[in-house]
Formats: structure tokens, sequence, C-alpha cells
């Protein structure tokens, strides 16, 4: 890794599964040190044929290489700055006049879908009679740091267990940033992720109106992995038989 004026050269590996199309890039929390950024802050990113400012996250905590000079991008991004796995990038902190814009991506849109949300999952025994509870209580944060747009949802997710509805609150990242702003404490919160930091913070803020919706980040579930299966048969003889008899 060669660092000067310009930014930091970093290695373009693979995004994590969990992060396909939520618009972010990951790097190392020493990198972010050095720019001087946080967790949600925009970063200029510069490959062989564009550039574009994109929210940037720490490494996953479990992430299983030691390399600490790689930018994980997911392919969305990589085509759009012109760029594969293994080449080069560069990467700097925004500039000033490009923060004070926080719904600003450069060149990237973004959708109404929740990609670029972070998804928390809840549970209570009557959805449809809580549900304007979580909305209202959802409304006073985006109300709180002054945005007008729907950076919230709260639906339904479909699984009902033991009388327990279960539900999803999806928080769009731009609104995260600038709860971050006025709450550091989500920062201050034991957890090793962004998303897991600010689930218990928005759990600990709900529960003070005395509701409680044991909310948590949403588990994201593995690949499905392929394989075979061996067959018994060909792993006994006459003697493991006899044995068994």
């Amino acid at each position: 890794m060669m660092s000067d004026n310009s930014g930091i050269f970093l290695r373009v590996l693979e995004n994590e599964t969990k992060d396909n199309g939520r618009n972010i890039v990951r790097i190392d929390p020493e990198i972010m040190q050095r720019l001087n950024i946080s967790e949600g802050d925009l970063i200029s990113i510069i490959g062989s044929q564009n550039g574009t400012d994109i929210i940037c996250l720490s490494l996953d905590p479990n992430d299983t290489t030691n390399d600490g000079k790689i930018i994980r991008i997911d392919s969305k991004i990589r085509d759009l700055i012109g760029t594969n796995i293994g080449d080069t990038v560069t990467i700097k902190k925004a500039s000033s006049s490009e923060k004070s814009n926080r719904s600003r991506v450069n060149n990237l849109e973004i959708s109404d879908d929740l990609t670029n949300s972070i998804i928390i999952t809840g549970s209570c025994l009557d959805f449809e009679k809580e549900r304007p509870k979580i909305e209202e209580f959802l409304k006073l944060l985006e109300n709180e740091v002054h945005l007008n747009h729907n950076y919230c949802k709260c639906y339904a997710n479909g699984k009902k267990t033991l009388g327990w509805d279960f539900f999803d609150i999806a928080v769009d990242l731009r609104l995260v940033q600038r709860l971050i702003e006025i709450h550091p404490e989500i920062d201050k919160q034991e957890a090793a992720s962004l998303e897991e930091r600010f689930a218990l913070w928005l759990h600990a803020k709900i529960k003070k109106r005395k509701l409680d919706y044991h909310l948590k980040v949403r588990e994201v579930p593995y690949e499905a992995v392929s394989g075979f299966r061996l067959n018994p048969n060909d792993f006994r003889n006459k003697e493991d038989m006899e044995n068994l008899r």
C-alpha cells in the first residue's frame, strides 16, 4: 500500500455476500483512521476509467483476509469505475462540499429498495397493533435530523411463531450517519460492526418509550454449498457388521 497527497492505493477484492447491492465499500479500520473518517462517511474511490463517492464501512470483524491493504467492492461499483478484482484503486476522504450533502452518492442511483439499509428484526404479539407505534418512533428519528423522506421502513416478514409476529425495520445508511453525528453514543455501543452498534442503540432508545420489540440485526444466511453424500456401505466390512450385532 502506498499513499501520497492524492490518496491511498488499495487492492480490490470481492464484496461480502451480505453487502450485495448496498452501494457501500469496506476497508480496514486503520485505513479509516488514516483518512480521518468514521463508519458511514463518504470516500472518493477512483478506478482506471471513472471515480465515484461511496459510503464506507470497516471490514467485517470476521473477514477472512489478513491483508489490511484491500478494499471490498461489489460488481456494480467495479463496473462503474472500470476496475476488476485484483486491480488497484485510489481512495481518499470526500471533500467538504461533498460531505455536506450526505444523501449524494456520485453516479450511483439510490433506489427505493432496501439494499442500502441496515435491516433489524423484531417481534411482538400483535404487529398490526404495534406497527403505528413503531412507525411514529421511526418518524421522530427522521425529524430529529431534519429528513422528510421515507428513510425507514417497517414491515411484517411473514414469520409467526407461538403467537409472536416477526417484523423487519430497514433504516437507510444515510439516516444512520446523520444520527451518529448528533448521537455519538451510537459508536460507543459494545459491538464490532456498525450494524450491531446501531441495533443496540435503537433497542435501548425504543425501550425508553416502554416498548420492547427484542430488536437485533437480521442474520444473513450463508450461501448454499454444493457437495456429495458418502455411501456408508463403502466404509463397512464384515468385522464392522459383526460389531454392530
